[in-house]
């Protein structure tokens, strides 16, 4: 969403081509007799027909560079628009050819906002909520990602005499998760500023435990996620001080195997709750840079689970517990760097806040979190409508994961509107 000027430098070419010297209109003379008159007809002046061969020259430029221009304009917007067709013109004066350069430029394809500055970038904020899809236009985004978290545990059972001393049993192990979890994605622009998106997560989580003997005991699980859904709105366009600003709303079901079903040994892919996130996102251009921040709000839905009843006579008692979830607030600030047409380059810091659960109205011990993370990442585009995501993150607090890196292949159809017209490039 940035005004890059590309267009306006092909416009310097046009305009030095342009810069030849124009054919001029031959002064008046006085009247002369009509043996001179028609000696001069005979006779073909040299610096004429170098005009004209140069005349000649600097249109079949111009064409090339209308060519060129329109080429470049397609590519800019994603292979969306199609491409404007450069008829053969009659050889025209400087003035006139200076007219007919401006007129392209200014009914070019560009939308009312003129905002668009590469698919890159803009493919980059569409990932983060800061840009939606042309209405009539659907993408197609399958990404995987990886994460990877540790933790240590030592438990005490006894007493300390002395900062140094402690009497009864210590137990120690270390926990390592890996998760690898593909999520399939469908975005579609809709009329009056609106987008809805739709995600499927599926994938494969895998804990190991070592305790202080060196045993070690995993768990595995392969299978489907929380599905969710959400749709989003533009509220105003970025002019002069007024950044954009978009709204969404997202539910998440709980579709997926979660840590509540005692009659399987499989680790959980989904949570177990209901939640309705609400985000609001703003950004702001100063070229050739993106400033992006986002808001964010979960209210995760309460619910009941069996859990164990914790009696020390039947240790395999249960009991229905109600439980209420946390529920979250979380920001993201962070930039979107164009470094040409094709890549842009973003860095980010991802922030939330979860709040205690509670179980029959008794918060559970350590179930406060603080997630915060570091984000790098680029974005390719390798033909028009066809980009590569990288996105690489370092987990800073305890709850996050160590290692965060996710590989994303968006493809993009055009519906209804301007449709995709394949375009030979030279």
């Amino acid at each position: 969403m940035l005004r890059r000027r590309v267009l306006p430098g092909l416009v310097v070419l046009l305009a030095a081509a342009g810069s030849l010297p124009a054919q001029t209109t031959p002064a008046k003379v006085a009247p002369q007799t009509q043996e001179v008159a028609k000696a001069a007809a005979l006779t073909k002046d040299p610096v004429d027909l170098k005009l004209q061969d140069a005349l000649r020259e600097r249109d079949a430029i111009i064409r090339n560079l209308l060519e060129r221009v329109n080429e470049l304009e397609w590519r800019v917007n994603g292979g969306f628009t199609t491409p404007a067709k450069v008829e053969e013109r009659p050889t025209l004066p400087a003035s006139s050819t200076s007219r007919v350069i401006n007129s392209v430029v200014s009914t070019s394809t560009y939308d009312s906002t003129e905002r668009q500055a590469t698919e890159a970038l803009d493919q980059a904020l569409i990932l983060r909520g800061g840009l939606l899809l042309p209405s009539g236009t659907l993408e197609v985004d399958h990404t995987t990602s990886y994460f990877s978290a540790s933790s240590d545990h030592v438990t005490v059972n006894g007493f300390a005499l002395l900062p140094v001393l402690v009497v009864g049993d210590i137990a120690s192990e270390r926990i390592r998760e890996d998760y690898l979890l593909p999520n399939f994605t469908a975005r579609l622009g809709l009329p009056h500023k609106f987008q809805g998106d739709f995600t499927i997560p599926y994938g494969y989580e895998l804990i190991r435990t070592v305790d202080a003997n060196n045993v070690q005991t995993s768990s595995s699980s392969f299978g489907l996620g929380d599905i969710s859904a959400g749709v989003s709105r533009q509220f105003t366009v970025e002019h002069g001080k007024v950044p954009d600003i978009l709204a969404s709303v997202r539910f998440k079901s709980t579709t997926g195997k979660d840590a509540f079903n005692l009659q399987s040994s499989l680790t959980a892919l989904g949570t177990g709750f209901n939640a309705l996130q609400g985000n609001l996102t703003l950004s702001k251009s100063s070229d050739p840079v993106v400033f992006f921040g986002n808001l964010s709000y979960t209210a995760n839905l309460p619910g009941n689970h069996t859990v164990s009843a914790n009696d020390p006579t039947n240790p395999s008692a249960t009991m229905v517990g109600h439980f209420k979830p946390g529920d979250a607030v979380g920001f993201q600030l962070g930039s979107i760097l164009a470094l040409n047409p094709e890549v842009s380059m973003t860095l980010g810091w991802d922030q939330r806040f979860t709040r205690s659960t509670t179980l029959n109205g008794v918060d559970i011990p350590a179930s406060y979190l603080v997630e915060g993370a570091l984000r790098l990442g680029t974005t390719y585009v390798y033909a028009p409508g066809k980009t590569i995501d990288l996105s690489f993150g370092v987990g800073l607090t305890p709850d996050t994961p160590n290692l965060q890196f996710s590989v994303g292949v968006p493809f993009r159809f055009g519906l209804w509107g301007a449709k995709p017209k394949k375009l030979d490039v030279h």
